[in-house]
């Protein structure tokens, strides 16, 4: 957002998280350009509500995720990323991912503990 972004569409359920980022977005003063859903993406299917198409999707589950398959799997039937988009993976280092075959990763960035995971479908 704050690099002119058309529209940021944050999915979180986490209140440890929620009032802080709604708290942040606000002092922004864009809030023609984001919405916050409230929804838990291993329940039903969020990203086939979606009506928007993606240039990029960031996912930053929780390091312990073992559902990240299933996640990917999600999107990408859900045809919501454009093509030629990028899926955004944060992870923690030692993580050692296995992607089924639709997936190819672009490249892999370390920063401190942090994997970011560059993705394309």
């Amino acid at each position: 957002l704050s690099r002119n972004v058309k529209k940021v569409i944050f999915v979180e359920n986490y209140n440890g998280v929620l009032p802080l980022l709604k708290r942040n977005l606000e002092s922004l003063n864009l809030n023609e350009k984001f919405s916050v859903l409230e929804y838990d993406i291993y329940v039903g299917n969020i990203f086939s509500k979606l009506e928007n198409k993606f240039d990029i999707i960031f996912l930053d589950p929780p390091y312990k995720d073992k559902n990240l398959d299933k996640t990917l799997l999600k999107i990408k039937n859900s045809k919501i990323l454009k093509k030629n988009g990028i899926l955004i993976l944060h992870r923690h280092k030692k993580e050692k991912e296995i992607f089924s075959s639709d997936f190819q990763i672009i490249e892999e960035k370390i920063y401190g503990i942090s994997k970011i995971i560059f993705i394309s479908i």
